[in-house]
């Protein structure tokens, strides 16, 4: 009876120290670790430019359909049309990420949207030309807002690869994420509101000034076109392609199962020795 609560106990304890970490490290540290992570700054700051234009467009494409172009009773049918082509892509975007790989998908994806955003400032005002950019929009705002998400797990591979003996920092990868995701709303939202602002904008106004017009155009067109150029050129800069991404995935699986084979051959030791 000794020898078996003997050996409950032993097991009970093997099992609590497999579930501790090796090497617990405070947040601060986990934090200067995780800041000092190239691919996973490189990936943030190229979603933050991405995003804030993609936000900017969004927040100012009511106003630019009703004042510039004039499409005072249509614009709630042109946000509609936006956002079910985001919500109807995305599948599409999460067939295309796995059968020709993420970082081609983010080009592909972020910047079908500029030349329509160009082409509906240029031409004069047409409903259809309106709406093909509305979907286009859409199509690529699911794309900018999808595909970097799904890059973000193979950051924290990359990460717990280059350091094993720090593990449990997700949250900190994932927090700061969606911190420069409100952080980009609040720049845009600010931006938007100085600029308006500034240009005369007159609030429930049936007419603006020529100032605002042109403002708008600014805000839905050349910032937003400009900011998503400056973040792809960042994505170029991102390191980890479909490659290194599975690299790092046999990699990480071949540490799992050593880890596993050592675990095992010395909990049989242990009960070995205590028979």
């Amino acid at each position: 009876m000794e020898e078996k609560s003997h050996l409950l106990l032993v097991l009970c304890s093997t099992e609590s120290s497999e579930l501790q970490p090796t090497k617990p490290v405070s947040f601060f540290k986990g934090l200067k670790l995780v800041m000092k992570h190239g691919p996973y700054i490189k990936l943030i700051a190229a979603f933050l430019f991405t995003s804030l234009g993609f936000m900017l467009l969004e927040g100012n494409f009511a106003l630019f359909c009703t004042y510039t172009l004039g499409f005072r009773n249509e614009f709630q049918n042109i946000l509609l049309a936006i956002m079910l082509s985001a919500t109807l892509t995305i599948p599409f975007w999460q067939w295309f990420l796995t059968r020709f790989g993420k970082k081609t998908a983010v080009y592909t994806g972020i910047s079908s949207a500029t030349p329509f955003l160009i082409l509906v400032v240029i031409l004069k005002s047409n409903l259809i030309v309106t709406y093909v950019v509305a979907i286009a929009a859409g199509m690529s705002v699911a794309a900018a807002f999808l595909l970097p998400w799904s890059m973000l797990p193979d950051v924290v591979d990359d990460f717990n690869l280059q350091h094993p003996d720090s593990r449990g920092h997700e949250a900190i990868f994932f927090s700061f994420y969606v911190f420069f995701t409100k952080f980009a709303s609040g720049v845009s939202l600010g931006i938007s509101t100085l600029s308006l602002d500034f240009a005369g904008y007159k609030t429930r106004g049936c007419s603006q000034p020529e100032e605002v017009n042109l403002t708008l155009k600014m805000l839905v067109s050349a910032a937003p076109v400009v900011l998503i150029v400056f973040g792809l050129l960042l994505f170029k800069l991102y390191p980890i392609d479909e490659d290194r991404r599975r690299k790092n995935k046999k990699a990480l699986q071949d540490l799992r199962d050593e880890e596993s084979n050592s675990s095992t051959e010395s909990d049989s030791t242990e009960l070995a020795s205590i028979v």
